[in-house]
Order: structure tokens, then sequence, then C-alpha cells
């Protein structure tokens, strides 16, 4: 049955389409699809979630990321709120408390996980003319909005990527022998290169001045003939560098 008061009939069944392709295959695909849906996005509100530094950098407002998502995925959809045995039984610490799979300090690391995700404008050929957005199409990830850094899992390490933890790094390890700096511009989002006026008094941010008398300023800076900077875009650390 059509529905001729919201137009929705045709996104919702096309939301239900995901578990008819899906009924012999495996439940990551179903997750993968439902979670760049938009109807999925509406429901548990990550749509439009932007990271902390591009409100702040916009609007000037401190905030977090939408939690919603990043709840429900490992609650409903995936771990649920208990760690389990091989046996589906739940596994209890010392004290006889069921041990819990994630903690809120998880969800708020989790939510920046699901910034950027943006719907398509609409288009004419399917029901639901009067929506502004569109709700069929599989969402896009608009970079800008999103949170660049790296995201913890739920076993201390990192998400998608390879990198060592600082703590596990030698001492000083940005002045060794291998370093590489990036020359990203004045604003720690590599796409943005200039910081709003209200940014140049405010306490909470911090920024990294190498000293221009110390070996690590010369060589980002690698002057000319004339002590004028010159900024590489990219500086390999060739030999161990003094603080």
């Amino acid at each position: 049955q059509i529905d001729t008061v919201s137009q929705s009939t045709e996104m919702f069944l096309h939301y239900h389409d995901i578990f008819v392709r899906n009924a012999f295959g495996n439940y990551g695909d179903i997750l993968k699809e439902v979670s760049y849906s938009p109807m999925m996005a509406e429901m548990l509100s990550f749509v439009e979630s932007r990271s902390a530094a591009y409100v702040l950098f916009n609007e000037g407002r401190e905030s977090r990321p939408d939690e919603n998502y990043a709840r429900e995925i490992m609650q409903l959809f995936t771990i649920g709120i208990y760690m389990l045995n091989e046996d589906g039984t739940v596994q209890y610490d010392a004290n006889g408390s069921p041990i819990p799979t994630y903690d809120n300090t998880d969800i708020q690391n989790f939510a920046r996980a699901w910034t950027g995700f943006r719907r398509h404008h609409r288009r004419g050929n399917w029901e639901g003319y009067s929506h502004q957005y569109n709700r069929i199409d599989i969402m896009h990830l608009e970079s800008v909005r999103r949170d660049q850094f790296p995201k913890m899992d739920l076993l201390k390490g990192f998400i998608g990527d390879t990198y060592p933890l600082c703590e596990d790094l030698p001492d000083k390890q940005f002045l060794r022998k291998g370093a590489e700096y990036r020359l990203l511009g004045s604003h720690p989002l590599p796409v943005f290169h200039s910081e709003p006026t209200r940014w140049e008094n405010q306490n909470g941010l911090t920024r990294f001045s190498p000293s221009p008398e110390s070996p690590l300023f010369n060589l980002l800076c690698g002057p000319d003939g004339s002590g004028n900077c010159q900024f590489t875009p990219r500086i390999n650390v060739k030999d161990n560098l003094e603080c």
C-alpha cells in the first residue's frame, strides 16, 4: 500500500530490501548497508553529526558528536552489554558482577567514527518528492565534517591504523631519525589554512612553537641564502636532532 500522506513507502521498502538481499549472506554485509542507510541515520540520529573541531571552527562553540548510533550498534546490533563465554553465558568478575563490554568512554570515542555522514540531494524519480533529502541512496562521507583523529577500539588498540602508541615510542621520537613533518597550514585540520580572529586569545588552544634557535626550527624553516624560511611541504629527519 502506497503511503500517500508522508510519501515514505518506497524508502522503507528500500530499507527492507537490505535484509532481503542479504538473507543468505553474512551479518557484516547487513551491518554495513544498514549503517550507510539514511533511514537508519535519521532513526538513530547520527546523520549530519560533525566533529568537535568542525563545530568549534565554524560555529565557535564546543560540542560532541552524536552518541546514539555508537551506543546502539554495540548494545542492540552486535556485542550486547555484557561479555560472554564461548557457550554464550555471561562472564562475571571477582565480585560476581557481569563484566560490561563497553563503557561511556567507548561510546564517546566511537561516536567520532560516525561523523561526516550526509544524505544526497533528493531526486525526482522516486516517491517522496515532498522530502528535502534523498532517503534511498546510501549516504556519503564529507571529510571536512569527519573527526580526523584516531579512534580507540574496545581492546585499547586503534581502529584502522598501524601506528604505535606514543608511549611505546622512544623518548623525543619527533626529533629522531626517520620522523616526518608535513606542512598542513596554520590550522590543525589540513583543509583549513587560517584561524578565525576569535581564536587569538582563546586559552584552551595549545600550539607547539619550536624556538627559532633550535635545530628543529631550522630544519622546518629551510632558510634560503637570505635567511628567509622556505617551509618545504614534506620533511624527513635524516639525523637525530638535539632538543
